[in-house]
């Protein structure tokens, strides 16, 4: 499908500064099989000092596509997770200027734009990506990640030793850190679901931030970490025609998906049904060289099912579309090993779907194509609008009013549109209200829950945070503006892509998102946030849809991937929920309390009360948790 390029399409990389006889670098590379089960590859610098790691996924040109790579005096070396969309014109610019390239693959043009760049090269790459050049000559290691974050990237620092793997487990695998939880972050965790900014549940661990690279030098011994990209911030004047932002849209949108459908394998499409899924398949429908293949995934209990409006847009683009109906017994039997292969935790449920999806994708295609950062980019999120919408209560109404109404409608706890309205009408700023919308209070319920080892923490009652560039766009009035910023900030790469990630990496699936182009993101942010939420969200998407295919209209209210994870603990994950509570080490070891727990539990599964969003996130933490106790201890 596509125009034929060869490319190593590699999924894990690794490396030290202080490799040895290279069993650390084996022993990451191991780590990581499910990224890249079909080739290995290792760099071992002479002595013992530089070595690089990296495992492939074999989209295509096996032979040509062995990694490490290196220029023709081997004074370079590299490995690249991902894919470079644009390395054909960076290679044609190379030509251009007398290099001589040896494959046709993206890794080669990282070596050869380093001899030209330096490690400035990351600001002509467009593409998801994690790499690392060695330049034997400079004794001088870059690590670069791409613009969101759509691959990780783990590294530390002990000793003057630099040591850097795509997974966190691959990283712990190379015996040079041990498996102690950061307290901060573990409370991080709680609240958000996900680990924020470039933390990591080990202590000492560390992830190189979106759109940032990290230069090590051997006669300093130490990493310098680089910005080179930030998410621009959302402009305030609306100059330009409607039409022609639709127009203009449509274009980038197109070529952004033109060039994620390259490639020599069967290239499939995740439907949901909604907007942003169904306008990647319209487009990739239009380029596919022969019929596209769609996936979408629906459960026998519950009343989340969106598979019929999914086959509705797969007949209207001419898809052939294949459908997963995830039972109760698949979910019995799946999600506890799921959840104990995370690299590490991530408490949106919709990984649950996104996995059996990409496992049941992959028996027909090897790369799957998703609408992943639409919503952050146009405003699809409907808080986004009821959020600035209550910002302006207090010029509306009685001072003590919003706080009385607030008071009131928390009484009614199980009625989610009660919770909504006093998580709208509560006292604080627009950012603490966000919060409380997004994480269902649970920042409330941290001095009932946390044990001894995390008691210490709660010297204040919330654990809000957000990057300066968020906290000037919402001085500014601008609440949208802000809340989207912040979502691409901190929500975007620290939960969705990660959920991406990890559960297409762990069916050996790759997985490309085409909103996530710097020209679709850039041209996002030229447009005011207030445009973008007008008529539901998404007004841009909505009418370039309609336009495109009328029948389908401005497209259906927002759906994803969701998960009826009410009935999942209440029905086939009860169980391992209940061992959960009674076994696991997060509560042995003094994190969480389990008595607290254990009543939630017991309300959640006589019906007394919804705590699917407290039982959830300790579910997969403690899941990973003791998975991650025994393994290490068998190692």
């Amino acid at each position: 499908m596509g125009a034929k390029r060869r490319t190593p399409d590699v999924c894990g990389i690794c490396g030290t500064t202080q490799a040895a006889d290279g069993r650390v670098l084996k022993a990451m590379n191991a780590a990581m099989l499910h990224r890249g089960p079909d080739d290995e590859g290792l760099f071992l610098e002479p002595g013992g000092g530089i070595g690089l790691g990296a495992r492939r996924l074999s989209v295509i040109d096996v032979g040509g596509g062995h990694q490490p790579l290196a220029n023709e005096s081997e004074t370079l070396w590299a490995v690249l997770n991902g894919e470079i969309y644009n390395f054909m014109s960076l290679r044609a610019h190379l030509l251009g200027r007398g290099h001589v390239l040896a494959t046709q693959t993206d890794t080669e043009v990282l070596v050869h734009l380093y001899e030209e760049y330096g490690p400035d090269l990351v600001h002509a790459l467009e593409g998801m990506y994690a790499f690392a050049i060695w330049d034997s000559a400079e004794r001088q290691l870059l690590l670069g990640r791409d613009r969101f974050g759509e691959k990780p990237l783990f590294y530390m620092e002990h000793d003057g030793v630099l040591t850097f793997a795509s997974e966190l487990t691959a990283l712990l695998a190379c015996g040079r850190a041990d498996l102690e939880l950061d307290p901060a972050v573990l409370d991080a965790y709680f609240v958000y679901g996900y680990v924020p900014d470039s933390a990591s549940f080990v202590e000492g661990v560390r992830q190189l931030d979106p759109g940032y690279s990290l230069i090590w030098n051997d006669t300093a011994k130490r990493a310098e970490i680089r910005p080179y990209w930030v998410p621009p911030t959302p402009a305030t004047v609306d100059g330009t025609p409607r039409r022609d932002l639709i127009s203009e849209v449509g274009e980038l949108l197109e070529r952004s998906v033109r060039s994620r459908l390259v490639a020599d394998v069967p290239v499939g499409v995740f439907l949901s049904g909604g907007v942003d899924s169904t306008l990647v398949a319209v487009l990739a429908a239009k380029h596919a060289s022969g019929t596209l293949k769609t996936f979408s995934v629906g459960y026998d209990t519950g009343d989340l099912n969106e598979t019929d409006r999914a086959a509705r847009v797969a007949t209207l683009v001419g898809a052939d579309h294949h459908e997963l109906i995830l039972s109760s017994t698949a979910v019995a039997e799946t999600v506890p090993r799921m959840l104990a292969d995370l690299d590490q935790p991530v408490a949106d449920t919709a990984f649950v779907a996104l996995r059996a999806l990409a496992g049941f994708a992959r028996e027909q295609v090897t790369v799957a194509v998703g609408g992943e950062g639409a919503d952050e980019l146009f405003g699809g999120y409907p808080r986004y609008r009821w959020l600035a919408r209550a910002s302006r209560l207090p010029h509306w109404l009685p001072r003590s009013m919003p706080a009385h109404m607030s008071e009131y409608a928390a009484h009614f706890p199980r009625l989610r549109k009660a919770s909504r309205l006093s998580d709208l009408l509560a006292p604080g700023t627009p950012l603490q209200r966000h919060v409380d919308w997004v994480t269902e209070r649970r920042t409330s319920w941290r001095r009932r829950l946390y044990g001894p080892r995390l008691r210490e923490l709660l010297t204040h009652d919330r654990v809000d945070r957000a990057p300066a560039t968020v906290l000037q766009i919402e001085r500014s009035g601008d609440v949208v503006g802000a809340l989207m910023c912040l979502d691409q900030l901190c929500w975007l790469p620290g939960d969705v892509l990660v959920k991406a990630d990890r559960a297409t990496m762990q069916a050996s699936l790759e997985f490309r998102t085409p909103f996530l182009s710097r020209e679709v993101a850039e041209f996002a942010a030229s447009v005011p946030s207030r445009v973008h939420v007008q008529k539901g969200g998404k007004l841009l998407l909505r009418e370039l849809l309609a336009q495109t295919v009328p029948p389908l209209g401005g497209g259906s209210p927002k759906t994803a991937f969701r998960t009826p994870t009410v009935e999942w603990l209440r029905g086939p994950l009860a169980p391992l929920l209940t061992r959960h509570v009674q076994e696991s080490a997060v509560y042995s070891e003094g994190w969480f309390d389990r008595a607290v727990v254990s009543g939630w539990l017991q309300e959640h599964q006589d019906r007394r009360a919804d705590r699917s969003a407290l039982l959830w996130p300790l579910l997969v933490l403690g899941s990973w948790f003791d998975a991650k106790r025994v393994s290490r201890a068998v190692a």
